[in-house]
């Protein structure tokens, strides 16, 4: 398979906001997932094999399984401070995990032979953002035993001036973006617990 091919699957980067609606009280999921609506509990995706424990500040949005809907993802969930920055009626300050289903399941090995790849597809990608630009260029990482890419980045969206971490993590044939972001204006102070609840991301 070509690399370009698997990326094309594999990314979609883009500026997350994540919707007033993805943040209301009321949480409806799909049969697969088993969540909790409680603040600081952990959520626990049974198709997609993974769980994240959000830091209390963020309240659990509305799943949304999107196989049906041609989304380049299968499946999104958002965890967003409701008190915190809003631009243009969405929540900017939280975490979200977008799953992508791969077209064959990927080796551990192969994965940092994706790196130039991946490299160059982000380059693309951030010149589509405003005002974007790498803080923290394209690494190895891993979280909990799942290996892929980290990435630091800031863009503009409206007036709003907003840092974000984008993790790409694979295991066999699905690929998890999982991204901790917020306004600049409260980064230093929210980024510890927007860490906590990334770093919480396990996949059975």
């Amino acid at each position: 398979m070509q690399p370009r091919r698997i990326l094309a699957i594999l990314l979609a980067l883009a500026g997350l906001t994540l919707t007033a609606a993805a943040c209301s009280a009321s949480v409806s999921t799909g049969s697969s997932a088993t969540p909790t609506s409680s603040a600081g509990k952990t959520y626990t995706n049974a198709q997609y094999k993974f769980s994240i424990t959000p830091d209390p500040v963020f309240t659990q949005g509305k799943a949304t399984d999107t196989t049906s809907s041609g989304s380049s993802s299968v499946f999104n969930i958002a965890f967003a401070d409701a008190k915190g920055t809003k631009v243009g009626g969405s929540y900017v300050d939280g975490v979200q995990v977008s799953v992508y289903k791969l077209t064959r399941a990927l080796k551990p090995s192969e994965i940092p032979k994706l790196k130039k790849e991946f490299a160059g597809v982000v380059n693309q990608l951030m010149s589509g953002l405003t005002a974007g630009k790498i803080v923290q260029p394209l690494s190895l990482a891993q979280i909990n035993g799942v290996p892929g890419f980290r990435l630091a980045y800031t863009y503009t969206q409206g007036t709003t001036d907003i840092a974000a971490i984008t993790y790409f993590l694979i295991k066999g044939q699905y690929e998890y973006q999982v991204t901790g972001q917020a306004s600049q204006s409260v980064w230093t102070a929210l980024s510890p617990k927007l860490e906590s609840t990334v770093k919480s991301f396990t996949v059975q």
